[in-house]
Formats: structure tokens, C-alpha cells, sequence
């Protein structure tokens, strides 16, 4: 009895050994941590009273880092309502930086009526997943 006590032990110890270090090998899964956005809020101005507010000169900058707190480089930005459009028309995205930034200019952001909308930044990249939290306010003035 004592001897099979013994093997199961050893076995056992075997057996803790090998899992521990499979699961040490095991990486924690990337994610995007903070995102950071600058300005915090958009004016837009509606001059000729006709109820189309517009600010025609945005410039937003987006600073991404990871679950660490390190800036993240490749990650795409994508903003979102508003009517926010690039110069050219097209959807205002960039990709961020070695320093984890991107920087948005002449950006045109367009609504009808005076009530408050938002802006949605959207970051994405591979396997850190997509992040959609951050909402910049747009404010008729």
C-alpha cells in the first residue's frame, strides 16, 4: 500500500508540474487601455440662423495606449456622428503613431438643430480588440 501511495504522489507531483508550466507559458491577451482625446468637447456655430450648425477647422487628436499603459502604434481610429467628415469628404480615420497618437485636422463636423450630439471614437487593432467608449460632445454655440 505504502508503495502505490508513493507512485500516485509522484505522479501526481509529475502531472502539477507539467500544467504549471503550460500555463505559465500562457500570455495575458492584449487590450486597448486608455484612449485619450483632445479637444475634449467641439463647438460648432450656426452664424446665418438657418439651423445648420457647422465648425469647419476641427483638428482632433487621438492618443491610444495599451492594457500596460504604453502607447500603442498601428491601432486605426475612426470617428463617428456628428456629420464629421475628412477635408476631402470622406470618413475621418487615421492610424496612430510610434508615439501612439494621431492627429485629425481639417476635419468638418455638421448638424441640423441646437440640441447636443456626440462624436465616437472608435479604436481597433487586431488582437487588442475594439474600443468604443470614448464620446466627444458636440455643442451648438
Amino acid at each position: 500500500m505504502p508503495l502505490q501511495l508513493l507512485i500516485m504522489v509522484v505522479v501526481a507531483g509529475l502531472g502539477l508540474t507539467i500544467i504549471m508550466g503550460w500555463m505559465n507559458s500562457i500570455s495575458a491577451p492584449h487590450s486597448i487601455g486608455e484612449v485619450f482625446v483632445n479637444p475634449s468637447e467641439i463647438p460648432v456655430y450656426d452664424p446665418d440662423d438657418d439651423g445648420l450648425y457647422t465648425n469647419e477647422k476641427v483638428t482632433i487628436t487621438v492618443t491610444v495606449t495599451d492594457q500596460s499603459g504604453d502607447r500603442l502604434e498601428g491601432a486605426t481610429v475612426v470617428l463617428d456622428g456628428a456629420n464629421i467628415e475628412s477635408k476631402g469628404g470622406g470618413q475621418a480615420r487615421g492610424v496612430t503613431d510610434s508615439s501612439g497618437q494621431v492627429v485629425l485636422s481639417d476635419l468638418k463636423v455638421e448638424q441640423f438643430g441646437s440640441k447636443l450630439t456626440t462624436i465616437v471614437v472608435t479604436v481597433a487593432k487586431g488582437d487588442y480588440g475594439v474600443d468604443s467608449s470614448y464620446q466627444i460632445p458636440v455643442i451648438p454655440s
